[in-house]
């Protein structure tokens, strides 16, 4: 990966902790004092968010070292481990959530005191983690970066966490003793929600799960090659940012080797360009032109 994207990935991991650190430590305080569990789980959310941006920031710093004699295939995949940590701690924290709050309601617990001052935290933490997971996922998506893309899905869910409390708030100072308590609920449903929709994606990617789209890309632009005959075998994973391509190509039995050898820089040129980061692995198989309309396509390729 190049210097600018890796400078732009450890910066905003940079950002998300301070900010992290700053909106739970508000939260927090303000659902002590006015006595609000959802203002608390909610606080609590974004204490985890605070360690996840910090394992961010420090995966991210790792993840884009060069490949090496023991990983071949470079660091990426450390991004996808530590997801699973972070994933591990939201379930931690949403079966902890969800017990203080039937704990509550079981015991009719008197609602939290109303005020103007966790209306206005909430609006800023709402506003702040708006921007934050815009950011996040706009750098996510130009880095490929399953770490960033990660933290960005936090702050998307803590807004709609923060809606949440809100709700709740207001239906205790309706008068309804429930409504903190039932927007505890709901935070812990939406972080557990939100660590399932991370599973799946983490462990796709260290399945190998061939990226979305990426086989149809790759295979179409190593078919626009002049000289490929076909495209015997393709195989695409992801490690980090890196698609990496595995590709058995025919290509005409009466070509010199240096021509073949020019076909193979043209298939790693194309596919590095469709994929925008990728690493070929090129294989070729001389064939015979039996076919007349295959003939006539090498050579007006060609």
């Amino acid at each position: 990966m190049n210097e600018h994207a890796h400078t732009a990935k450890t910066r905003v991991a940079a950002i998300s902790i301070l900010a992290s650190a700053g909106m739970a430590a508000a939260k927090f305080v303000v659902g002590i004092l006015i006595g609000s569990l959802a203002l608390v789980s909610e606080a609590l959310h974004s204490s985890v968010d605070v360690v996840a941006t910090i394992i961010t920031w420090m995966v991210v710093r790792v993840s884009d070292l060069p490949a090496d004699e023991e990983h071949h295939y470079g660091h990426g995949k450390f991004e996808s481990v530590s997801a699973l940590a972070v994933i591990a701690i939201l379930y931690v924290l949403a079966g902890g959530i969800l017990v203080g709050a039937f704990g509550r309601l079981s015991a009719h617990t008197p609602p939290p005191t109303i005020s103007a001052i966790p209306f206005v935290v909430l609006l800023i933490d709402i506003a702040v983690n708006f921007w934050r997971a815009r950011a996040l996922h706009r750098t996510a998506r130009e880095t490929k970066s399953q770490a960033l893309a990660a933290d960005a899905l936090h702050f998307a869910s803590d807004v709609l966490g923060s809606v949440a409390v809100i709700i709740g708030l207001v239906l205790a100072g309706l008068g309804y003793w429930w409504g903190d308590s039932a927007a505890a609920v709901a935070v812990a449903i939406m972080i557990a929600a939100l660590g399932l929709r991370m599973a799946r994606s983490t462990v796709e990617t260290l399945l190998d799960r061939a990226p979305e789209g990426a086989s149809e890309k790759a295979r179409h632009a190593i078919e626009q090659v002049a000289g490929v005959v076909d495209v015997e075998r393709l195989r695409v994973r992801m490690v980090g940012s890196t698609h990496f391509v595995d590709a058995i190509v025919k290509v005409p039995r009466t070509y010199p080797i240096d021509r073949v050898d020019e076909i193979k820089h043209k298939v790693q040129a194309a596919v590095a360009g469709a994929l925008d980061n990728a690493d070929v692995t090129f294989s070729s198989v001389p064939v015979a032109l039996d076919n007349e309309s295959v003939r006539e396509r090498i050579m007006v390729i060609a």
